[in-house]
């Protein structure tokens, strides 16, 4: 229950638009400063219209996290055109924006038992998918990027972990990823590795790629995008291979490194709770 400010019966109590935290002075209920920065509470406030109760125990890792992007601001909250959790919610979260305004996902499938609250979402490579309703239209042909954030070692030999297209579109699959309508850079033990797997094109002449906790870079003109839907755990529709992600993101080209880091504390601290 929320109420306005002086309600004895509040459970959650704002000033304006901002949630402000209750206390007690002995018998009487009283108010302090504000509990999170205004964009995170509209992600709770967001969480909680999605029925959503598990993600209170984590309210302070998310707000750190969502406070990091937005400090950093452009492609990193402004521009971000798709984000969520997997990680510190329940699933009623799992589609919920990390910002308002953001195209909101459709899941596919996903139950309850899929989801760890500390280490994410496991999906089964055939039926289970996340649809970010964007399509390659949506993304500039020169300033993308994508990334996924695994947090266990992967079942199956070609994995697909997110893209628009197999043709002419961006991706990652197996060991290799396609960075925006460009040829594919080979990257290693990527299927196996836990962390952020993702691309970053801000150029016509090639792109960023991170894996295994180092960047590299492809030089490979880009091509006029096909059409296709970005998903998460598959590529436009088609799913292989059984992983666990903590979260994603897709928007502007940004550091993926920096990303990373980001996502590493945010997981290491809901770990800690």
């Amino acid at each position: 229950m929320a109420l306005s400010l002086g309600s004895a019966l509040a459970t959650k109590v704002y000033l304006g638009a901002t949630e402000v935290s209750l206390a007690y002075l002995g018998a009487n209920q009283v108010y302090t400063s504000s509990a999170f920065s205004a964009e995170a509470q509209d992600y709770f406030d967001r969480l909680d219209t999605a029925g959503d109760t598990t993600y209170t125990a984590y309210k302070q890792p998310l707000a750190n996290y969502i406070d990091s992007l937005v400090t950093l601001g452009g492609a990193y909250w402004d521009d971000m055109l798709s984000a969520t959790s997997f990680v510190g919610v329940g699933i009623q979260g799992i589609t919920v924006p990390l910002r308002d305004g953001m195209t909101v996902p459709t899941q596919n499938n996903f139950v309850a038992g899929d989801l760890n609250t500390l280490t994410g979402l496991l999906c089964n490579g055939s039926t289970k998918r996340i649809s970010t309703n964007t399509d390659q239209s949506n993304y500039a042909q020169n300033d993308t990027s994508v990334s996924t954030y695994r947090t266990e070692t992967v079942s199956g030999t070609n994995p697909f972990y997110f893209g628009t297209n197999l043709a002419n579109g961006f991706g990652a699959r197996g060991s290799f990823i396609t960075a925006c309508y460009g040829a594919q850079a080979v990257t290693g033990s990527a299927s196996t590795t836990v962390g952020l797997l993702g691309l970053s094109r801000s150029a016509s002449t090639g792109y960023d790629y991170r894996s295994n906790g180092t960047t590299g870079t492809r030089t490979t003109a880009s091509v006029t995008p096909a059409s296709g839907n970005l998903d998460i755990f598959a590529i436009n529709g088609t799913t292989s291979g059984s992983f666990r992600l903590a979260t994603y993101h897709a928007g502007s080209a940004l550091d993926l490194a920096t990303l990373e880091g980001l996502q590493d504390t945010l997981i290491s601290e809901i770990a800690a709770i």
